[in-house]
């Protein structure tokens, strides 16, 4: 055979696989196919929001630290956890790692799509809100994953999460970027997303200027940026604290007096502690948070704690301290039609951000007392004393105390912990509460106050860098 046509031949079956190689098939979902309009846009945005997985975090938050116990009806659910057995294989961690990166991810397709939407002048604005809740969803997804696995909030050159800004390549991986990188990405995002949204766009089921300013004011929070202070009285004019009977309305999803985030939720959000097909609890409140609580005697004991069995807790009924049987009531939910919405920020949270701050970063002490004051005047719906304060550890381990009784349940205590535990010195659990399980304490110098990067990205991953002591 002639030695050219053999070249001939190589060249052009080469060139034909090329072609086949580059033909897409028409029942191929590109994101020019996929999103040809301003409501199909919604759709991936609504997509989006579904992708909101906070009750990874309630689960984290609750369980890890100091505010439950194993429950009347366990059987070992959640136990090595509650432990603080931590392999980088925990399916906690790894629910919290993919859920957030699925949610970026979503954003991401969403947003490459939206340059294919041919918009018409009237669907501008609805085209921009879109886009603005987009680039807040990115934004905050990252933020929560920087709050788990970054070493540390105020080093800028510490190892955080990856910063996800666009669909990736399959084959693409990635290192982790440092925490200085994540604040200013953040930042950047929230800048964007209030560039977009409009002024009238101010539903709190969904993300709003209201709600970039709380989440500016959280970063601050993290960096001890004075900053902070103020962006959280912007949210502090706007939103009245409940009172003690809108208060309990709330969380039976029947009042939004405070609530300037929150996420749709119509399956019991309880679920995380209760079998839902009986009810009964395999995880409990500590006692530790209900002797906090009861002390304070406030609306927050009855609305953590059920002391009325106006809930369905088939097995147990309402509380019990002589049986030692403490029933969470957080997320009672409202039952015709059954909802029970996330409320994801509050501008009680604001005043406490406030409060903190006044302590790290002013040394404000008699300006976090007052701060507190007006939250506790709301809760008891009476005057309540002036606290004074020695020192700044004292006013801190109060302001800790006031989150921890007024965040109880929503995402907020590990991570309040883990800001703060050179000062509060760890974890610390009421000796009753750790009998059955057996961990107690968990030092400030722990490593497990940073999270691990999960085994299945460290797998797939080449690039990433796990953190110390896993």
């Amino acid at each position: 055979m002639n030695n050219k046509f053999i070249v001939l031949m190589i060249v052009s079956l080469f060139f034909a696989c090329n072609d086949a190689i580059e033909i897409v098939p028409e029942d191929e979902f590109t994101p020019e196919i996929t999103f040809e309009s301003v409501s199909d846009l919604q759709q991936g945005l609504n997509g989006v929001y579904a992708q909101y997985n906070f009750e990874a975090d309630i689960t984290y938050n609750s369980i890890f630290t100091d505010n439950v116990k194993p429950g009347y009806a366990s059987g070992g659910q959640q136990i090595p956890f509650f432990n603080w057995l931590l392999p980088t294989s925990s399916g906690n961690v790894t629910a919290l790692w993919n859920s957030y990166y699925d949610m970026i991810n979503a954003a991401n397709r969403v947003i490459e799509a939206s340059v294919f939407v041919d918009v018409s002048a009237d669907e501008q604005v609805a085209f921009n809100d879109i886009l603005g809740q987009l680039y807040g969803l990115r934004a905050v997804a990252h933020y929560h994953l920087h709050t788990y696995f970054t070493t540390d909030y105020l080093d800028e050159s510490a190892l955080s999460a990856i910063i996800s800004d666009r669909v990736p390549v399959v084959t693409e991986v990635f290192a982790r970027n440092t925490t200085g990188e994540m604040y200013d990405f953040i930042l950047e995002d929230l800048a964007t997303a209030s560039g977009f949204l409009s002024s009238g766009f101010n539903n709190n089921g969904f993300i709003t200027e209201d709600f970039i300013t709380g989440l500016r004011a959280r970063v601050a929070l993290l960096r001890n940026d004075a900053s902070g202070i103020g962006l959280a009285d912007n949210l502090i004019g706007q939103y009245p604290l409940a009172n003690p009977a809108e208060y309990a309305a709330m969380f039976f999803d029947q009042d939004d007096t405070e609530v300037i985030f929150k996420l749709f939720r119509t399956t019991p959000v309880g679920g995380i502690w209760y079998f839902t097909n009986s009810a009964g609890p395999f995880l409990e409140a500590s006692n530790g948070l209900y002797n906090t609580l009861e002390a304070a005697d406030d609306v927050r004991l009855g609305v953590n704690i059920n002391l009325t069995n106006d809930i369905n807790v088939a097995e147990g009924g309402p509380t019990d301290i002589s049986e030692n049987i403490i029933l969470i009531h957080k997320y009672p939910g409202n039952s015709s039609p059954f909802v029970n919405n996330i409320k994801a920020m509050r501008v009680s949270e604001m005043y406490l951000l406030k409060a903190e701050l006044q302590v790290k970063a002013q040394n404000n002490l008699p300006g976090a007392a007052l701060t507190l004051k007006q939250l506790r005047d709301a809760r008891n719906g009476a005057d309540t004393p002036l606290a004074t304060y020695a020192n700044s550890t004292e006013a801190l381990a109060d302001v800790m105390n006031e989150r921890r009784m007024e965040l109880a349940y929503e995402g907020a205590r590990f991570l309040d912990i883990k800001r703060n535990k050179s000062i509060l010195g760890g974890i610390s659990r009421n000796p009753i509460d750790c009998a059955q399980g057996g961990a107690c304490e968990l030092p400030a110098s722990d490593y497990r106050f940073t999270l691990p990067i999960p085994q299945v990205e460290v797998n797939a991953n080449p690039s990433i860098t796990q953190n110390p002591g896993y």
